[in-house]
């Protein structure tokens, strides 16, 4: 009997042993997302910034300070706002820039992607964007309309011109580097996010779910994109770099953090 119990403990200490050893030699990918203004206008969102000129040489200054710092956290990858399927173009415009061959264009994705990329030597740069169409705005309005609803849509403008009045403020007297750790704090994050869940989410609600569902087209988008993220790590990437524009980061965020593969890196914790 003694023998037996033995037996027991000592399979009972190797099992709570591997199971330990297990949890501590779990390889977790650091994921540093960083949510961005465009630098380039107009673009394709509804509502944005009227950007100043990210060319000029105090912004090209600025944009050196802001790549030297996250040249810190050598990154394995730098992934971009930019569609899956144009990923040969950009390799070729990437490959002609690491050959000196290439002028960057104002886009933030070349501007901070570009750059930070050459900085950390590396020979690709991940591109993870997918464009989803949202199908469903184009009935939001007119759902809003027979259901006396427009009012909901009203308070959407007013809120959404108002974050981007605030963020706006926010460029004109800062630095780039204060502008990214300004619109990556929660309280900005929860901002952007609530505009389609405190607004267009109620619209039909009841009947047909018009609004729910062109959220839902939001989220379709996000999903696709974290999709690529996590199908473009590899468990050699210690470290990863995501640049998207703002809007994107409370989804992503979302998602990585619940997915154990990752590591989800506080933006303020780099950007001190």
């Amino acid at each position: 009997m003694t023998f037996i119990k033995t037996i027991a403990t000592f399979l009972i200490t190797l099992l709570i042993a591997t199971t330990t050893f297990g949890q501590e030699s779990k390889h977790k990918t650091k994921i540093l997302l960083i949510g961005t203004i465009h630098f380039e206008t107009p673009h394709l969102d509804q509502f944005e910034l009227k950007t100043d000129d990210f060319l000029a040489p105090k912004r090209q200054k600025e944009l050196e300070e802001l790549t030297e710092i996250l040249k810190r956290t050598n990154a394995d990858k730098v992934m971009i706002e930019r569609p899956l399927n144009q990923q040969t173009q950009i390799d070729s415009l990437y490959n002609a820039y690491l050959q000196n061959r290439y002028k960057l264009t104002v886009s933030e994705r070349e501007q901070i992607g570009f750059r930070l990329a050459k900085k950390l030597n590396l020979k690709h740069i991940n591109c993870v964007d997918i464009f989803y169409g949202m199908k469903h705005d184009s009935l939001v309005s007119v759902t809003a309309k027979e259901k006396n609803q427009l009012y909901l849509l009203n308070e959407l403008g007013a809120s959404a011109n108002s974050l981007m009045r605030e963020l706006d403020s926010v460029v004109r007297r800062n630095s780039i580097t204060e502008v990214i750790k300004y619109i990556n704090k929660d309280e900005l994050l929860r901002k952007n996010l609530s505009l389609y869940l405190k607004y267009y989410a109620k619209i039909g609600a009841g009947e047909n779910y018009i609004g729910a569902e062109s959220v839902s087209d939001w989220y379709l988008r996000n999903l696709a994109i974290y999709a690529n993220v996590i199908s473009q790590v590899n468990k050699n990437d210690k470290y990863v770099i995501l640049i998207f524009g703002q809007g994107h980061i409370p989804v992503l965020k979302h998602l990585l953090q619940y997915n154990d593969d990752f590591e989800v890196v506080e933006l303020n914790s780099v950007l001190k």
